[in-house]
């Protein structure tokens, strides 16, 4: 079995992929989402990617959209991240959560939809040739952006694990907050689409600070 996340080329990566869209959420590289799962269509999306290679595309919709395939009226963004399928739990009849793993980021080409209701897209994968590689050396300013995160988190009403947050690596910390934050989807896009890790610090460190000063959150919504 191929292993999609240790990959030295994106050759060896399908040019054609199910989207499934969701606003307010993105998946990074080499991190995990539990994506729950419950129109007929993205059911079918899941089903078939299952029998098949187990990777579809996550990207947002760049508007609220009425369904999965309302594509037309609203669009979507142009940048998302390939995603293997790493397990499936079903939780009750036409409900399941499946938990995806960040593979690559892609730049939208063009799309169709399938027999089932989905939507197939044609990606391109050059412009994020640089999620092959692991960024372990980079510079974060890590004070700034803790003492940020306590006047965000009370403002959230949270009370996080500082001891677990203060033993999180760099890579990790950034990867975490920019996924589960609560913030507007083209703000979580800007933070999909920076061009390395250290731009991703410095982003979040921002956003977050204006945040706790009162700017804008936003749930997810899954579709």
């Amino acid at each position: 079995m191929k292993n999609w996340i240790n990959l030295t080329s994106i050759d060896d990566l399908p040019r054609q992929i199910p989207l499934f869209m969701v606003r307010g959420a993105i998946l990074l590289p080499k991190a995990n989402l539990p994506l729950p799962v419950f129109d007929a269509a993205h059911l079918a999306m899941i089903s078939d990617c299952m029998t098949s290679n187990k990777l579809l595309g996550l990207i947002q919709p760049s508007a609220s959209m009425r369904g999965p395939t309302d594509l037309d009226r609203f669009g979507l963004f142009e940048t998302g991240c390939l995603a293997k399928i790493v397990d499936v739990v079903e939780h009750e009849e036409n409900k399941l959560v499946a938990e995806l793993e960040g593979v690559m980021r892609f730049r939208l080409v063009d799309q169709a939809e399938s027999k089932e209701g989905y939507p197939i897209a044609t990606v391109d994968y050059t412009a994020y040739s640089s999620d092959l590689i692991d960024e372990v050396d980079f510079h974060m300013d890590r004070p700034r952006l803790l003492r940020a995160l306590k006047p965000y988190f009370d403002r959230l009403d949270i009370a996080p694990n500082w001891e677990e947050i203060n033993q999180t690596s760099n890579h990790k910390l950034l990867t975490a907050l920019s996924m589960a934050c609560p913030l507007p989807p083209s703000e979580k896009q800007a933070l999909l689409e920076t061009e390395s890790i250290q731009e991703q610090s410095q982003m979040i460190t921002l956003l977050i600070e204006m945040a706790a000063l009162g700017g804008n959150t936003e749930n997810t919504t899954y579709h």
